[in-house]
């Protein structure tokens, strides 16, 4: 057995002394392919030193080769730029630092604020003209355009500013609210100013006011929402959320504007009625101008409402033409909102809706909401006290405690003095006449 064994050593011996060494070198940690090709190298002499520094070589190859997958995976999450964004920030949409899908026009954006600076500067005078207070929430929608696409003529030249999108992309997107909200009230002021029975079926105009008024803030949070968690710095699924949810909004918006022109067109009918009756006079007869401005402006919002639900619906990713086109946004956005707002300049509400039926009563929802406030701080006052009497009742128990307390604690020192009180017959058990004398 032993001899057999000898015979089969004595080769595998010669072929181990027959090979040259070949020195080690550390392979790279990020390289399988020089890992590998020592694999296929031939086989060094064994000694213990060799052993010893294979060892080590090998433990710290493999620690750096376990770690390298997990820095490529760190540095894949975070946004690497390979391209030097031009004078004014721009990057290829590719990029993952690129905040427009297109190259933003710094001309068009500075037309369109100076158009809407126009705008606003004539409502402006004409509402200090005319004492028209009520046209301030036009006033506000158009300020929120002009500051919208002036912000955006500013961020084509600081295009790597995810602020400056940011703060224009949520005026420009919220704006048209603040327009739509204008029509809901000049509609209300119509039938009260053009119409003897000042309704339109049951609906009084300061309650149709208030109604829809308050219907278009709740589309408008909405949107707000959606549009905040769709800024350029979110993520991916945060966009689209964000985007699913403005979408909601919007959609929500024409749904009442459809419900607005049903009694927009019931109105239409009744002045049909009364202008064939012959009850109109004077200012009266000028109530097709109001209405067709009307219909215009609410037909230029719904065109915007239109687009941005086929913008969103088709994605925001580079294969939608849409959102890599920037025509689209200035055709189809901004220029219908342009024509909304200014065509209550040219046909402005305040010349015709004069005199004493101009004025539109009170809807009652101040008071309400007065009463309301009145109630909420009678409720607080009333907690106040209550937490005033109680805190004042527990000091009360506490003092008690504490006095308590006191006597008890004296009571028992008088006791454990008296218990160490030793009577002296001297003093006939009088102690204090005893210490008196």
């Amino acid at each position: 057995m032993k001899m057999h064994l000898i015979t089969l050593m004595v080769p595998l011996l010669a072929s181990i002394q027959t090979v040259h060494a070949i020195p080690l070198e550390t392979p790279a940690p990020t390289s399988l392919s020089i890992s590998t090709s020592l694999l296929k190298t031939s086989i060094p002499t064994i000694s213990p030193n060799t052993l010893a520094r294979r060892d080590t070589t090998s433990s710290a190859s493999t620690t750096q080769m376990d770690s390298s997958p997990i820095q490529t995976l760190e540095a894949t999450d975070s946004c690497t730029p390979t391209i030097a964004p031009d004078k004014n920030g721009y990057v290829p949409p590719t990029e993952c630092n690129a905040l427009y899908n297109y190259y933003p026009s710094f001309a068009t954006a500075v037309a369109f604020s100076v158009l809407f600076g126009i705008i606003l500067v004539t409502h402006i005078v004409q509402m200090f003209v005319y004492k028209t207070g009520f046209v301030w929430v036009i006033v506000m929608g158009i300020a929120w355009e002009f500051g919208g696409y002036l912000v955006r003529a500013f961020s084509t030249k600081h295009q790597q500013s995810e602020g400056m999108v940011t703060v224009s992309q949520i005026l420009i997107l919220l704006a048209p609210l603040w327009v739509n909200a204008f029509d809901y009230m000049i509609l209300a002021r119509m039938i009260w100013f053009f119409i003897p029975e000042k309704r339109i079926w049951f609906f009084k105009p300061s309650l149709l006011a208030t109604i829809f008024v308050c219907l278009d803030f709740g589309s408008f949070v909405v949107q707000a929402i959606g549009g905040m968690m769709a800024t350029p710095g979110a993520g991916a699924s945060t966009i689209q959320t964000g985007l699913h949810i403005y979408m909601g909004g919007i959609g929500v918006q024409q749904f009442f504007i459809c419900c607005f022109l049903v009694l927009a067109v019931q109105f239409h009918r009744e002045m049909h009625h009364l202008e064939r009756l012959g009850v109109l006079s004077g200012e009266k007869r000028r109530w097709k101008g109001l209405l067709y401005s009307l219909y215009f402006s609410l037909i230029a919002i719904t065109v915007r409402i239109i687009y941005r639900l086929i913008e969103f619906t088709s994605g925001v990713g580079l294969n939608n033409p849409v959102t890599t086109h920037e025509w689209f946004m200035y055709a189809f956005d901004a220029f219908p909102m342009l024509l909304a707002g200014g065509v209550w300049c040219a046909l402005y509400p305040g010349k015709i809706l004069t005199g004493p039926d101009a004025k539109l009563p009170s809807s009652g929802l101040g008071r309400i909401l007065c009463c309301g406030y009145c109630c909420c701080c009678c409720c607080r006052r009333g907690r106040k006290k209550k937490v005033a009497v109680s805190r004042g009742s527990e000091r009360q128990e506490l003092e008690e405690l504490r006095l308590e307390e006191y006597h008890w604690v004296n009571r028992e020192s008088y006791t454990s003095a008296s218990s160490n009180w030793e009577p002296n017959k001297n003093m006939a058990y009088e102690p204090y006449r005893s210490q008196g004398l």
